[in-house]
């Protein structure tokens, strides 16, 4: 092999290395969330098969030795792993007809291994082509069941769900463009643009290594996102919302919020940066359900709207005691409970109409 294809095979053989270490990661991971993150080791272990059989095209075993050692194509495979591990993740159901998604995957390996014995390539073109569409079909149809699910949970969840969804739309986004610059050099010749051919090669190339990043950053930076299943069943919460809305308020339901609401301020729970749902539930003994179908016919907000306004408060208390002057506004803000800027700033305007720092000037002037 000569130098300039063993350069160019580096970073197919980093994808591959990478790949099958995350996917090993994943899978022996001790977490609440195991069952999705074995279909994310999965979905890691196609890609890195995928690259491996590239690396081993380049390789002259065949040529040589009379032998391919090409065993499996696992490219249609690797949507429907991530599609599954979507699913799981935001705890809907795995239908049967959902693992009627892995026969392409078996099919097309079966073509590849009678090659044209069975089928004339003609007819294998058009039904490769019917596969491509259909692989971009089922990620927009993944992608809307994300943007359907986060208008759901906007209601009932906090910012740490909200990042798990963003995470999951970013990788399908990659995976749609992937596609169809696989899709683009396979409708048209391009041979006679080698530059636009090599573009596309490097694109592709370029995109893959940075879901690889992508995933492994969001794991070690962030790994509570992989550790949890942070949805509960909210299937019919989310349906019966409105018409709950629209019910009248029992006295009990009255009591029984007002005591939450005392709890959460006595005991400071809102100071905690990580607070969600879930935990907040364990701490006062409740269902999910039950305490979110409180907060959004008594507040008519989300959850973490109604939390933001225990640490406003929290913090407009801070800012005016003695020892204020010892802390910047944002050092305030993290005892408050905040520990981001932009959502301090926008969750204190949007209560007070005022910034931060034009609320601390009022009260330097009083």
């Amino acid at each position: 092999m000569e130098l300039e294809e063993f350069i160019w095979l580096l970073p197919y053989i980093f994808i591959f290395s990478t790949s099958l270490i995350l996917g090993l990661l994943f899978f022996t991971v001790k977490s609440k969330n195991k069952r999705a993150n074995i279909f994310l080791s999965l979905f890691l272990w196609s890609i890195a098969i995928q690259f491996l059989n590239d690396i081993l095209n380049e390789m002259p075993f065949e040529e040589e030795f009379g032998f391919s050692l090409f065993i499996v194509e696992p490219f249609l495979f690797s949507l429907p792993l991530l599609f599954i591990y979507l699913l799981t993740t935001i705890n809907r159901e795995i239908k049967r007809w959902h693992y009627f998604l892995f026969i392409p995957g078996i099919f097309h390996n079966i073509l590849l291994h009678f090659n044209e014995s069975f089928i004339q390539e003609s007819l294998f073109t058009t039904y490769e082509l019917f596969i491509y569409f259909m692989e971009i079909l089922l990620l927009i149809y993944a992608y809307r069941i994300l943007r359907s699910h986060n208008e759901g949970i906007t209601h009932y969840y906090s910012e740490l769900e909200n990042r798990t969804l963003k995470w999951l739309k970013s990788i399908f986004a990659l995976n749609i463009i992937i596609h169809f610059l696989s899709i683009a050099t396979f409708l048209f010749d391009l041979s006679a643009f080698q530059i636009i051919e090599y573009s596309i090669d490097i694109s592709s190339l370029g995109l893959v290594i940075f879901m690889i990043f992508w995933i492994a950053h969001n794991g070690f930076s962030q790994p509570e996102i992989f550790k949890r299943r942070l949805f509960a069943d909210i299937g019919n919460t989310i349906q019966n919302s409105d018409s709950e809305k629209n019910q009248n308020t029992s006295k009990g339901d009255i009591l029984k919020f007002n005591e939450i609401k005392a709890q959460i301020q006595e005991r400071e729970l809102f100071v905690n940066p990580k607070l969600n749902l879930r935990l907040l539930s364990e701490e006062l003994e409740l269902k999910e359900k039950e305490l979110s179908r409180l907060i959004n016919i008594h507040e008519k907000m989300n959850f973490y709207q109604f939390i933001n306004e225990f640490r406003i408060e929290k913090f407009k208390k801070l800012i005016q005691s003695p020892d204020s002057q010892q802390y910047s506004i944002m050092g305030l803000a993290n005892k408050a409970g905040f520990n981001s800027k932009s959502t301090f700033y926008t969750a204190f305007k949007s209560i007070e109409g005022t910034t931060p720092s034009q609320y601390q000037k009022e009260i330097n002037k009083s």
